[in-house]
């Protein structure tokens, strides 16, 4: 957590402004852990948005070019989205290699790299045997059926491939522990590391009763409450009523993702929600595919702000602009309840925090996991917090950050030692990694993130299915990508921002001294020329963004009009224009170190 300025500007450029892309500073820690360890079973702990499955990428990339180039790497998942996401990760850190799908009725056994499903495997689909297992979501190992797959593939054996398992949630809800699995968990980092470190949107949780809800007589089983007693006590009419209540009390505005506990309970709380005149729905394991697909793409557009789910969003989904969980669905596992909590996790522009509702019984059962609960174990996980007595001696306080706790806690003691001043510093400094202020626009069907950078000069990331390409606008209305493909959205702001923080941009930081003075009659005027209803507690800032935005519109719909992202795709196939990318990326950085120090200040 000892983070530095430097260090943090390295940690706000998440790719190289071309063809593959850079780690962030633990992603490469954990790639050395791993090739530093002799155990051959090792597994990994990352929290939701730690970039698991570019880890993945780069650690295949490097075996094959170091290690061992006579057998197939095989990545291992249970489900089609997880091996989805493997599929196109892999590409943004080795674009050269061959992928080949096992999977169902697919059957691609070919290829340097193998995505497999654990099911497919599980039902004795035969493949070339790999030199090295990455198995994502390996909590799920311990399944027999899948225990059987890694027999079959000679993991236990003496001479057997080297398996790499990454988890969120390293204990399982049935109590099965994974060392039987794995030899040594050789990398872990906390949601809090990277909630502090500014990768993770800070969060805050609160705690809403459900009248006359007792839970602490229900049955148990697998070492949580009974499906089908919670279902009975949480279907009540009650019950749901007081779920709506609270998401509208404390969440209105928030995009929120609620966990049901049964297929019922979803569908009436979606139901619920409407009769409240909230855009909702359900998704459950019932739906096709296609049903579901549908779902989820209206809230991705925000034509759902409200999505009720049962037992399938834990894993694999996590949109960056949700900023409200629910969990409808009281639980005992601390496994369940991480996984829960992660889909609000990722950070996005427009996201000051995300917010965890828990809804409890009456009775405040202290077997349930809480958001507080969650927390306090993280502190103890911690090393560079593991110590402090202000986080030992409170619980952390209901709708308070987590940032807010940490910082109280660090700077009461901040007169114990030195260090502590340079961790409260870095969490200054981190809490909101970009400095920009980053404007949401929505045009023709296109999400688009757009700044002005130069006068007359736009950056922007502009959403191309579920990533977005990084677009630079040069002279003369030509637009320029900064990377060849569409990345995920915290990696395409890291790839946009790496070439802002070349430029003199200091009047477009989100902190910038001028955004704090009066508004300027210049500014005035232009606000009553577009007809913006302003007043005079407006300051600089106020005016420029709402200004900001109304230009913003129009350069976003001329760049839509010229942009081709297929036509894009497929040009960057060819050695000549990633050599042309190269190239002018390279002019940018030669730009950026050649400025004068008095300008780069």
């Amino acid at each position: 957590l000892l983070l530095l300025h430097e260090v943090g500007k390295a940690m706000r450029r998440d790719g190289t402004m071309g063809h593959a892309l850079t780690l962030r500073p633990y992603q490469a820690e954990a790639v050395d852990a791993f090739f530093a360890e002799a155990c051959r079973r090792q597994l990994m702990v990352l929290p939701t948005g730690a970039g698991k499955t570019i880890l993945f990428g780069a650690i295949a990339k490097r075996w094959w070019e170091a290690s061992d180039q006579t057998r197939p790497i095989l990545i291992l998942a249970h489900r089609s989205e997880l091996l989805d996401q493997a599929e196109q990760k892999l590409a943004m850190v080795w674009p050269e290699a061959v992928v080949g799908r096992v999977q169902g009725s697919r059957n691609e056994p070919l290829g340097n790299v193998l995505v497999a499903s654990t099911q497919t495997l599980v039902l004795v689909r035969e493949i070339r045997p790999p030199g090295l297992i990455l198995y994502d979501e390996c909590h799920h190992s311990r399944a027999e059926g899948a225990v059987g797959a890694l027999e079959r593939l000679g993991v236990f054996a003496e001479d057997g491939p080297t398996l790499l398992g990454v988890t969120a949630t390293p204990t399982r809800a049935d109590k099965h522990a994974l060392g039987d699995i794995f030899e040594r968990v050789t990398y872990e980092r906390t949601i809090l590391q990277r909630i502090l470190s500014g990768y993770l949107s800070d969060v805050r949780g609160k705690k809403v009763k459900i009248p006359g809800l007792h839970l602490s007589a229900m049955r148990t089983t697998a070492g949580d409450d009974n499906a089908k007693d919670l279902a009975g006590a949480l279907n009540d009419q009650a019950a749901i009523d007081a779920v709506v209540e609270a998401v509208q009390e404390h969440a209105g505005g928030r995009k929120s993702l609620v966990f049901a506990v049964d297929i019922a309970h979803a569908r009436t709380l979606a139901e619920r929600f409407r009769q409240a005149g909230v855009a909702a729905a359900a998704v459950d394991g019932t739906m096709s595919e296609t049903e579901r697909a549908s779902v989820l793409r209206d809230f991705a557009v925000n034509r759902l702000r409200t999505v009720v789910n049962c037992q399938i969003l834990t894993e694999g989904y996590d949109p960056p602009d949700v900023d409200c969980v629910v969990i409808a669905r009281p639980t005992r596992s601390q496994a369940l309840y991480t996984q829960r909590v992660g889909r609000a996790l990722r950070r996005h522009p427009q996201k000051k925090d995300a917010l965890v509702l828990d809804l409890a019984d009456a009775s405040e059962d202290k077997s349930l996991q809480t958001f507080t609960r969650l927390m306090k174990t993280q502190t103890k996980q911690t090393d560079t917090l593991s110590s402090v007595s202000e986080l030992e001696q409170t619980e952390m306080p209901e709708d308070t950050s987590v940032t807010a706790w940490v910082m109280d806690a660090l700077q009461a003691e901040q007169e114990k030692t030195a260090a502590m001043e340079k961790v409260v510093e870095s969490i200054h400094l981190f809490a909101n990694r970009s400095r920009y202020r980053w404007m949401r626009i929505e045009t023709k069907g296109h999400e688009v993130f757009a700044i002005e950078y130069l006068e007359h000069r736009w950056a922007y990331w502009v959403r191309d299915g579920d990533a977005f390409w990084p677009v630079l606008e040069r002279k003369n209305k030509k637009y320029m990508p900064i990377h060849d493909r569409a990345m995920p959205l915290d990696y395409a702001e890291g790839v946009a921002e790496s070439i802002l923080d070349l430029l003199d941009t200091r009047y477009v930081e989100k902190e910038a001294e001028w955004r704090k003075l009066p508004m300027t009659p210049k500014q005035r005027d232009v606000l009553a020329k577009y007809r913006i209803t302003s007043d005079e507690t407006w300051t600089r800032g106020d005016a420029a963004d709402a200004l900001g935005e109304r230009f913003a519109k129009r350069h976003v719909k001329d760049m839509l009009e010229r942009l081709d992202f297929a036509a894009w795709q497929a040009a960057f196939q060819k050695p000549q224009v990633q050599a042309w990318l190269q190239a002018k990326l390279a002019a940018f950085r030669a730009y950026g170190e050649q400025r004068a120090p008095s300008v780069v200040e």
